[in-house]
This record gives C-alpha cells, sequence and structure tokens, in this order.
C-alpha cells in the first residue's frame, strides 16, 4: 500500500477507531473532511466513481449522481452493451455474432454469473428452464414480443467462461469484454447471481430479476411494476387458502405462515436456498423459513424424527 498505517501492534487505536465510526466489517473506508465531517461510504463511492469521486465533496457527489440520472435517462441497449470496437454478442455457438441492434424492442435480462459462483450454479439451471417456458409462451401468443437474456460473465478465464456459457441458450458478452465491469458499476451489482431487467424501449425495470423469478417463476414477465401488483394480489388470495401452520419434511419443529405484515419479510428459503419475500413458512423458535411452493407438508410423528437444523 502506498499510504500510512496505524502499527500493526497499537490494538487500542484500532478498537478505538472501531467503536468511534462503528465499523461493523471491511472493506470500511472513512472519508474525514477538511471541516471536521465525515462520510462513512468511501468503499461504495470509489467502487462507483473511481477518482472522480475525489474530493468527495456533497457537491461534487451530488454533479456524479446527477451525470448518472442523465445516463440512466438515456440508457439505450446500444449505449449499454456496444463499444467503439464492438456491437455485437455472441450466440450459443460463439461463432455467429449476433447484432446489439436485434434486441431492440425486446425485454431483456442482462445475467451477471460465474462459473465458480454456488448460487449461480444453483440459480443457472432454474433461470434455463424459466427462459424456455417464457419463450415459448410468447411463441404461442404471437405478436412479435420477445424475451432474450445476455450473459454478463465474471469468469476468470476463458477456459471457465467457454465451459459455463456452453451450458446457456441465450447470448452473451464476450468473455473479458471491458464493457463488463461498466455494467456492474453502472447497475451497482454488489453480488452474483443477479438478474437486470430491460424495457422495450432499453430502460431499467428491475435489478431484482433473480428474486422475482425465484418467488413468481415464469409469471413474472414481464417484471413490470403493474404485472407484479397483479402478481402480489393474486399471492394474497392464495394465501388465504393455505394452512395456517404445518409441519416440513425439512424441519422438525411447526412451521407458521407469517407475511411481511405479521412477522415476516425478506428471507433465504432454507428448502431452496433461493431468496424470497411476502409469505413464508416460518419456524417461530428458531428462524426455520421455506417459500409455501417449497413446503412439504408430513405428520407431526415423521417431523419430529427429522435431525435438527
Amino acid at each position: 500500500m502506498p499510504w500510512l498505517s496505524i502499527p500493526f501492534s497499537d490494538l487500542e487505536t484500532k478498537k478505538a477507531l472501531n467503536r468511534k465510526f462503528e465499523v461493523e466489517g471491511i472493506p470500511y473506508l472513512i472519508i474525514l473532511q477538511p471541516d471536521g465531517s465525515t462520510l462513512h461510504d468511501g468503499v461504495e463511492l470509489i467502487y462507483r466513481y473511481g477518482i472522480e469521486a475525489f474530493p468527495f465533496t456533497e457537491e461534487k457527489l451530488e454533479e456524479l449522481r446527477r451525470e448518472e440520472r442523465i445516463k440512466h435517462e438515456s440508457q439505450t441497449l446500444t449505449n449499454l452493451l456496444t463499444n467503439p470496437g464492438r456491437d455485437y454478442l455472441l450466440d450459443q455457438t460463439m461463432a455467429r455474432k449476433v447484432p446489439v441492434d436485434s434486441l431492440i424492442g425486446k425485454t431483456v435480462g442482462l445475467y451477471f454469473s460465474a462459473q465458480w459462483c454456488f448460487p449461480c450454479a444453483k440459480f443457472t439451471p432454474k433461470l434455463i428452464s424459466i427462459y424456455h417456458k417464457i419463450k415459448r409462451s410468447l411463441e404461442g401468443k404471437g405478436g412479435g414480443e420477445d424475451f432474450e437474456i445476455v450473459f454478463v460473465s465474471n469468469d476468470c478465464d476463458q477456459s471457465s467462461f467457454d465451459s459455463y456459457y456452453g451450458t446457456m441458450p441465450w447470448l452473451a458478452l464476450p468473455s473479458g469484454d471491458p464493457i463488463i465491469r461498466t455494467l456492474a458499476k453502472y447497475f451497482d451489482v454488489q453480488g452474483i447471481p443477479c438478474l437486470i431487467i430491460i424495457d422495450p424501449d432499453g430502460k431499467t425495470v428491475t435489478k431484482q430479476g433473480r428474486n422475482l423469478i425465484n418467488l413468481y417463476q415464469e409469471n413474472a414477465y414481464p417484471f413490470t411494476c403493474a404485472k407484479l401488483e397483479l402478481l402480489e394480489k393474486e399471492m394474497e388470495e392464495e394465501a388465504k387458502r393455505l394452512p395456517r401452520s404445518n409441519y416440513h419434511a425439512g424441519h422438525r419443529h411447526e412451521l407458521t405462515l407469517v407475511s411481511e405484515g405479521n412477522g415476516g419479510g425478506p428471507f433465504i428459503c432454507c428448502d431452496c436456498d433461493e431468496q424470497g419475500s411476502g409469505w413464508a413458512y416460518q419456524c417461530l423458535g428458531c428462524g426455520y423459513e421455506v417459500h409455501p411452493r417449497c413446503m412439504r407438508a408430513v405428520d407431526p410423528a415423521t417431523a419430529a424424527s427429522v435431525q435438527h437444523t
């Protein structure tokens, strides 16, 4: 590192700084301003804006946010996915170049993923299945509406990219393309897998595509607010017909049906390891939660024989 440091042996100072700034995790970058004020989100600012964030004043940050808003307002698929040396995407054979402009007018998912990522390995097969179901549904309706996904690889080398992309039925940005990092910053991708949904006009619909796929499967398409409101209402009606409590094959305690309004909230399903929100079956004693669709009802005696989790 090219900067100064508190001596490794000075534990008291390090502990005092941790307490003063309420540091709960690392990396963590505190910006101390000349006027004595502090900024606690230095890591995020460096990640999003790089050197442009300096001198980290509110005026400078507001200028950067304004520029960011303008970029999003003028966003198109072309300026998202092309660069001066490339105006195409790869297809599954990696031999044919598909013009980015051919996606204009389609709903597009940008899929940030990597072969080395365990959650990606679990989610990708599900996304492939949902992708095919959406495509078949749209083909059956006619009318020219279409859906496509573009793989945005976080793999470390060409071999990993080739192996992983070989399992996918959609398009991809070339491995190592510099625009991949730009897209991750632009959409503030904090982790993978991540599915960003772009509407037919090239504007961002949602950054929560993965969650919506987990919640609603292929019914999430086209991921718009209007569609999600409809699905939420349908889920509320469906929940009225679900048992208030039940025993699950994967847990020994009784599970209670909860929602965000009565003790529930965002969670990771203990059965499928995917994110969820809204309704869930929850163990009020230990916090075990599953999606209602993951619930495998058993009698209490069978549940009692399950190893404690």
